[in-house]
């Protein structure tokens, strides 16, 4: 009998146990569903601009935040999301024989982001997606046409990432490098990390019948050379094209290889609300204001 009642008493234990951890489940599952991350909108906000889109206002930090279904009042909803890059870096897989017939670069082009796009067909003049890096090709023809020898960066800024074992948010350190290897061999004029802007308002400004895409700039209010270089050029940028520029944007955080050399600007060629046909014609215009900054 007391054997029977032994195991009775074990299997009521088994019985029991599972009905424990499964209560147990629930509950923690409830109070971590139930965790309020409130008051954090303004860390959120820093962190988003922590990548290439630059937050100019709330309607635009909305805007990102809705993309990718963020809460910014609700952060532990960033959590899920994951900010990677492509490993299929077709844009940069390309060797560009413009680059072998330059000898004395006073320009030079990199894109920290370049699988960055913009709309409409694919020219098929070049064998490239319409992303920045065509912008930067296109920019380089047009001020080599002008006279003035330019470089584009060819190494890629994805397999940089992917053969140190870097994410998508470390790709200035990839861009850095190639920088600090170019300045150990030229001394440039002008460095240009090209960038293509992510914005929920339009960035199209007509021009004497024709469409342009705005360009802003965006640098480090502690770099103080570098902003004044900006400043000039986005002068003589307004002077000839009135309403083409969005501004000089100034950050407090990243510095954007600025650190690096005095002649460093970032800047956003057009936004993904773009076409590729107003992109080249704010090429040219840019490639006209760059020869006159540095005639």
């Amino acid at each position: 009998m007391k054997k029977m009642h032994l195991k009775k008493k074990k299997n009521i234990k088994i019985i029991i146990l599972p009905i424990l951890l499964c209560f147990l489940f629930l509950i923690i599952n409830v109070f971590v569903k139930n965790i309020k991350m409130s008051g954090n909108e303004k860390f959120i906000k820093k962190l988003l601009q922590k990548s290439n889109y630059h937050l100019v206002d709330d309607n635009e930090t909305n805007y990102f935040a809705n993309l990718f279904n963020i809460n910014l009042k609700d952060p532990i909803s960033i959590i899920d999301k994951v900010f990677a890059y492509e490993k299929n870096d077709s844009t940069q897989a390309f060797a560009y024989i413009q680059n072998n017939l330059v000898t004395n670069p006073r320009v030079y082009i990199y894109s920290t982001h370049p699988n960055e796009k913009y709309l409409g067909d694919k020219l098929t003049e070049y064998e490239l997606d319409n992303t920045v890096v065509l912008a930067s090709i296109i920019l380089q023809e047009k001020l080599n046409e002008l006279g003035i020898e330019t470089l584009v960066e060819e190494s890629s800024v994805t397999n940089y990432l992917i053969n140190n074992k870097l994410d998508f948010v470390d790709s200035y350190q990839a861009t850095r490098n190639f920088l600090n290897e170019k300045l150990g061999i030229y001394e440039f004029d002008l460095i240009i990390d090209l960038h293509r802007d992510s914005v929920s308002k339009q960035t199209t400004s007509k021009i004497n019948e024709k469409n342009y895409a705005q360009i802003m700039f965006v640098q480090n209010v502690n770099y103080k050379e570098n902003v004044a270089l900006a400043n000039k050029l986005n002068n003589i940028l307004v002077d000839k094209y009135p309403t083409i520029s969005r501004g000089i944007y100034n950050k407090y955080i990243d510095n954007f290889n600025q650190d690096l050399n005095n002649n460093v600007l970032l800047i956003e060629l057009g936004s993904d609300n773009n076409t590729i046909d107003e992109v080249i014609n704010s090429v040219d215009a840019l490639a006209y204001s760059i020869k006159e900054l540095l005639k």
